[in-house]
């Protein structure tokens, strides 16, 4: 097994398990204790996981890995922001796909305020909940339920997705990073998310300034893969600055601008 795979199979253990052992991880992988020690120091120094005395446990309070309701609180004016600027590129009667993202999450509560009639396709459990009140059609994917981020992932979301073509998707990420593109924690996660990139004619990234140079374990973009970035006022400036480099389109989100249900287009 490549040293990436072993790596990513000892993520799944700790989301299964929430704690490992070195002599059990050497065990299962039949490598020495050495290399599983190496391998924990590499998760270690990307958030993935804590070490602790003989192995390692799940980084519940990591920046890369907060559970779903925790993350739902963190950066909310930037994500508010982010979301109140995706709406000016959505059009009534479009068809959307939206990720299992917080700030697609935020994206979601807006739309109900401002649209008649969209086709929404997401893998987010709480996305299809927060519009079920709609009477937009939607369809909520397959797949296996990943505590985190409370996605469907796996074989059978990426199939849903592969018989489905939308005009927009848009889409979050846990890092991104320059060399890396967009990335998450989670390879399944990964594979659906890009499964949704290549159903869609146009992709955009909310992604809130916290997250722009850093990259998680597993890359599911390159930079170039996506439309267009949308992110807040703190982004790096060496980072928008590569972007301008590469030609690739990227949009700042003012913070002082928030939702108006008022200005509803449902009336």
């Amino acid at each position: 097994m490549k040293t990436e795979d072993r790596r990513r199979k000892i993520i799944e253990l700790l989301e299964q398990k929430g704690s490992v052992l070195v002599e059990d991880l050497a065990a299962e992988f039949q490598v020495s204790q050495v290399t599983i020690r190496k391998d924990l120091t590499e998760l270690e120094s990307r958030g993935l996981l804590h070490r602790t005395h003989g192995g390692a446990t799940f980084a519940h309070k990591s920046l890369f890995n907060p559970s779903f309701r925790e993350k739902v609180n963190l950066q909310q004016a930037e994500k508010q922001a982010i979301a109140t600027a995706a709406l000016e590129y959505i059009e009534e009667g479009d068809s959307i796909i939206l990720d299992a993202g917080t700030t697609s999450l935020t994206l979601a509560r807006f739309l109900k305020h401002r649209f008649r009639s969209l086709y929404i396709i997401t893998n987010s459990v709480p996305i299809a909940l927060e519009l079920s009140e709609t009477r937009w059609e939607v369809l909520l994917t397959g797949g296996q339920v990943r505590h985190h981020s409370m996605a469907l992932i796996g074989p059978a979301a990426v199939r849903t997705l592969e018989v489905y073509h939308a005009d927009k998707a848009f889409m979050c990420a846990t890092g991104v990073s320059i060399h890396k593109g967009y990335s998450t924690p989670n390879p399944y996660e990964a594979q659906t998310k890009q499964a949704m990139i290549q159903s869609v004619d146009t992709a955009y990234a909310l992604i809130d300034s916290s997250k722009l140079g850093r990259a998680t374990l597993a890359s599911f973009a390159a930079l170039e893969e996506i439309d267009l970035l949308i992110t807040d006022e703190g982004a790096p400036k060496d980072f928008l600055q590569h972007l301008e480099r590469q030609g690739l389109k990227y949009r700042i989100a003012k913070l002082e601008r928030l939702p108006l249900k008022h200005a509803s287009r449902a009336g």
